[in-house]
């Protein structure tokens, strides 16, 4: 067996209420030090406000019965003050559990009644999705609160909860007790990760789980890790990538954040522009986005000095183009999974290797293994990654076998992603044993999508994989369909259509549809996506 561990010594990961950690401040973060600030509207919450309100937000739940182990569900995009609503519940031993601010009804409530939230937080544009999505799975709509501070048809914000401004701090809530096992053991986030088998599955991230990550990743970070750095929240607050480095990293670190609630190229290079952003993390199509379109030369980008890639693999020609055009700045990639709080590998700003995930962070252990033998592969060869570390997840929420087949009895999370290792330790992602599709960083399940298909009347089978689009930098789904019998006028857009009805928008087929005769299976009934993959002699345009 081959173990391969970080060059960085392991962290002392505090087994405490992940509220208490995030306000350990290790760089003495002065309470009137802005640490988040809203682009657009420019409202600012100081580092005191920030605490003093998580405080008052946990205060207002208990005040409407929420007690430990109770579930918020947290339904927007970005906002100002999204890690408040998200830390409130995790002060008092609840759970937060984070919506993608895109999804329908329907994908809303199977979240809401997976993770038993009681309790949804919603901005006022999504409030008649909350609505219809409550409805469905029975919660009363007087636990729907809003983001912002006005009553949008006697729907109340969630501040209105909150006790008078002049309550002194001693009568606020006060973080539960988890010292040692007890923060091991329970869960304070559910993020939800589509599976392969079309189900997204709540991935619970324990208090120890959400420290270890901010630990993990803070010794590689140079000197960036203050309050003197000004990092941009683009990555979607619901996702695992932002909430670790914004939500968290962000706040314990006194790093000061500019919020923007969507991405818009325009929007986004105007908050660097204005704001003089020294840091950001992005996706690879952003990357894209800053190497080829011809709008970034019409503003000032020269503040950025720090340019990190996640949630999708950033290939060695785009990270370059990057440094080519902007040879100021310093650029790595990073690498993990909802499933482990999220990073596992992570590249150096100052050693770019490009191309790379870079290497093991501190507190792990890593294998690359064999799918087939079962066996420790020699660097050069690829092996699936396997990890175990602190970071790794407790489970998947009502899910026992979904665990088992992932974390083994040794501890060992089984990514399902393919990678090498050269002679420095440097992991290169290579190939993926899962059958997800990464949309621009979010994951598509196939299964998802073929179901829904072979439900349409006009359908007779079906079959998704992923294509590469080089225009976006990103996969996207392409449909195999075969046609009922009588269906012939079924046209490409009646079913991307229908699709685009029915799911949220990442999930859109933008490889679009080929209708073929049959879809090949193996014996069993296996789809044989390889086999269509040889279909596929062409690239194929993304539809917007």
């Amino acid at each position: 067996m081959t173990i391969y561990k970080s060059p960085v010594a392991d962290q002392v990961i505090p087994q405490i209420n992940s509220f208490s950690f995030a306000i350990s401040n290790p760089n003495n973060t002065k309470d009137s030090h802005p640490i988040l600030t809203d682009a657009l509207t420019k409202r600012v919450i100081t580092y005191g406000d920030w605490k003093r309100d998580t405080r008052r937000w946990a205060t207002g739940l208990q005040s409407i019965g929420f007690k430990r182990g109770d579930v918020v569900a947290l339904f927007s995009f970005n906002q100002v003050d999204y890690s408040i609503t998200m830390f409130g519940p995790i002060l008092l031993g609840g759970i937060a559990t984070t919506v993608n601010s895109a999804y329908t009804a329907d994908e809303l409530a199977y979240q809401l009644e997976d993770s038993g939230a009681s309790v949804i937080v919603t901005h006022p544009e999504l409030l008649a999705v909350a609505i219809a999505g409550a409805k469905k799975v029975g919660l009363p709509t007087n636990r729907i609160l809003l983001y912002g501070d006005k009553a949008v048809d006697g729907f109340l914000p969630y501040s209105a909860t909150f006790p008078p401004e002049s309550t002194p701090d001693h009568l606020l809530a006060q973080p539960v007790n988890l010292n040692g096992q007890a923060a091991v053991e329970t869960t304070a986030l559910i993020c939800y990760s589509s599976g392969t088998t079309g189900k997204s599955k709540g991935v619970e991230l324990t208090h120890v789980n959400f420290n270890s990550n901010t630990c993990q990743v803070s010794p590689l970070e140079g000197n960036i890790a203050h309050g003197d750095n000004i990092a941009m929240a683009v990555l979607p607050m619901y996702h695992i990538y932002g909430i670790q480095l914004h939500l968290m990293y962000g706040v314990y670190n006194g790093v000061r954040t500019i919020v923007i609630q969507k991405f818009d190229p325009v929007g986004f290079l105007k908050a660097i522009q204005e704001f003089k952003i020294i840091s950001l993390n992005l996706v690879p199509p952003q990357i894209l986005m800053l190497v080829k379109a011809p709008i970034v030369d019409q503003y000032d980008l020269s503040s950025v000095r720090f340019v990190m890639s996640g949630a999708a693999p950033c290939s060695a020609d785009l990270s370059r183009a990057l440094m080519d055009k902007f040879p100021f700045l310093q650029f790595r990639q990073g690498y993990g999974m909802s499933e482990m709080s999220p990073a596992s590998h992570v590249g150096l700003y100052h050693i770019p290797i490009h191309g790379s995930i870079g290497r093991v962070m501190p507190n792990q252990e890593v294998r690359l293994v064999d799918p087939e033998s079962g066996k420790d592969v020699t660097p050069g060869e690829p092996g699936e990654i396997w990890v175990r570390g602190p970071n790794v997840m407790k489970g998947y929420r009502n899910n026992v076998k979904a665990t088992k087949e992932t974390i083994d009895l040794e501890g060992w999370l089984h990514t399902g992603d393919i990678a090498i290792i050269d002679k420095e330790e440097n992991f290169f992602i290579v190939d993926r044993l899962k059958e997800l599709i990464k949309y621009k960083g979010f994951q598509v399940a196939p299964a998802e999508l073929e179901a829904l298909l072979i439900a349409h009347p006009a359908i007779l089978d079906a079959a998704v994989i992923g294509i590469e689009n080089k225009e976006q930098a990103t996969e996207v789904p392409l449909a195999f369909v075969v046609k009922a019998p009588g269906q012939e006028k079924l046209t490409e857009k009646d079913v991307t259509d229908y699709i685009a009805s029915k799911v949220a928008p990442h999930k859109k087929l933008r490889g679009g549809v080929r209708f073929i005769e049959a879809i090949p299976k193996s014996a069993a009934g296996k789809i044989l996506r390889k086999d269509l993959r040889v279909l596929v002699q062409r690239p194929v345009q993304a539809k917007l």
